[in-house]
């Protein structure tokens, strides 16, 4: 479909109709229940018996690190993140963190293969290539991870976030050598004017000239992070970073609505003015175009905001339905336990979650007790986690209609605006997003949400648009 037509869907009034009424506050479903619904006390022992649940499984996991730290504060960014140019903060956390890999790692079956791991932030290039070694062999000596050389039979993803104004080419050196197979870059934009306001600058050049050293050195997956909604972003100027990103050709391309929340991010409240924001209906016809440029040069478009090339394992776990979705995002592996580390990390094991505490002074104490939200998932939870996460994932889902026959009669008005395709049959019936509904799959979604439902306000979620 060419870019006037698609531009003219989302300008016309009808579309403009559609924002109005589902432009609202909703979760983005990295989890379900979602983490305000965490409320539970901890109860280390519980925990502990998810692990071992996880342990019967005999299945491969996966394994997030937080390291929190970055030089300078992003305007935009929502992470949890400690800025400081004093690099010698750093050792005490990593002395703490060594700790929560030893405690944790003790206590999952080392049969099992640490499938996927992630670590980001913060910035984890902040930390030196000796730090970075130092944390990965302490991993290496408690989980049971894969090597370079298990690649492609294995399937394995071990990612890190760099951030390319701090990442050097001894980084990228190293990080190759211990077994990282993918880089992801925040790049959000290489607009001058919008790098200045989100104080975000970096050039074109310079991505290029890091991307060209890290495949030297031997790296075959990168991604790279884009951010529509920013300060002084139009269709134009945002055009122009599409056809940079085209050029330096990453294998991902994540693309993220920006979430203007000030009143939980004070310094989006300071720095960013309203008024330079670009309007939803804007931004609408920014991600729209987005989608058709990125697909006409071949990226296939995953989920709700990912691309990826046809040969990426990520558009390959689409095709077979094993894409996922977890705290990172979309994932390649289906149904994988998670056990987060670090200063606010989620662990999402057997159903069981539980978040580290957001603070270091709390953090820096003994991983057993080591918590800040906790939630056991009921039968009901897991049931809508799975259509959440068909429909987020796949587009579509086949749904007891007796069960959900209230969510069935709310799809109904999705179905009227030709957002879903509802065909019914017998006891069930099969939802189906169409092509327009996928910009508003966050609501369709939604439906399945008793918890969201019982809330008296949506204001800590972001925007569907």
């Amino acid at each position: 479909m060419s870019s006037s037509v698609q531009v003219s869907r989302t300008s016309s009034p009808e579309f403009q109709e559609l924002i109005k009424n589902y432009g609202v506050s909703v979760p983005r479903y990295t989890s379900y229940p979602t983490a305000p619904e965490w409320k539970h006390d901890y109860k280390p022992e519980l925990f502990f018996e998810a692990i071992e649940k996880s342990n019967q499984s005999q299945k491969d996991y996966s394994l997030y690190l937080h390291i929190p730290f970055c030089e300078s504060q992003c305007y935009y960014c929502a992470c949890n993140v400690i800025i400081s140019k004093k690099k010698e903060i750093s050792q005490d956390y990593i002395n703490y963190l060594k700790q929560e890999i030893k405690f944790y790692g003790s206590k999952i079956d080392k049969s099992r293969h640490v499938v996927q791991m992630a670590w980001g932030g913060g910035t984890p290039t902040y930390l030196s290539p000796e730090q970075i070694t130092e944390i990965y062999e302490h991993i290496k000596k408690y989980f049971n991870l894969y090597e370079i050389s298990e690649e492609k039979e294995s399937g394995h993803e071990y990612s890190i976030e760099i951030d390319p104004r701090v990442t050097s080419n001894e980084h990228l050196e190293t990080l190759h050598k211990l077994g990282f197979n993918r880089l992801s870059m925040g790049i959000q934009d290489f607009n001058e004017e919008t790098q200045e306001a989100i104080n975000r600058k970096q050039s074109f050049e310079s991505v290029s000239e890091l991307v060209k050293q890290a495949r030297l050195v031997g790296f075959k997956s990168i991604n790279f992070d884009l951010i529509y909604g920013l300060p002084h972003q139009d269709i134009n100027s945002f055009n122009e970073t599409i056809e940079m990103v085209k050029k330096i050709a990453p294998e991902r391309i994540a693309l993220f609505n920006y979430a203007h929340i000030p009143e939980f991010f004070p310094f989006q409240k300071k720095y960013i003015d309203e008024l330079s924001l670009p309007s939803q209906s804007k931004k609408c016809e920014i991600f729209d175009e987005a989608v058709q440029q990125f697909t006409a040069a071949g990226y296939e478009f995953i989920g709700i905001d990912h691309f990826a090339k046809p040969e990426d394992e990520l558009s390959k776990a689409q095709r077979q339905n094993k894409l996922y979705r977890n705290f990172q995002g979309y994932t390649t592996h289906d149904g994988c336990d998670l056990f987060g580390l670090g200063v606010t990390a989620i662990s999402s094991v057997q159903g069981t979650y539980k978040q580290n505490p957001k603070k270091l002074a709390s953090y820096y104490s003994p991983a057993a007790t080591n918590a800040d939200k906790f939630y056991i998932s009921t039968e009901s939870d897991n049931e809508r986690r799975e259509i959440i996460k068909e429909i987020m994932c796949h587009c579509e889902s086949i749904i007891n209609k007796l069960k959900y026959s209230q969510e069935l009669e709310e799809l109904r008005n999705f179905e009227s605006n030709n957002l879903v395709i509802i065909s019914e049959k017998e006891n069930e019936f099969h939802l189906k997003v169409t092509e327009l509904g996928r910009f508003f799959i966050r609501n369709i979604s939604s439906c399945f949400d008793y918890h969201l439902k019982q809330r008296s306000a949506h204001k800590i979620f972001s925007k569907s648009l």
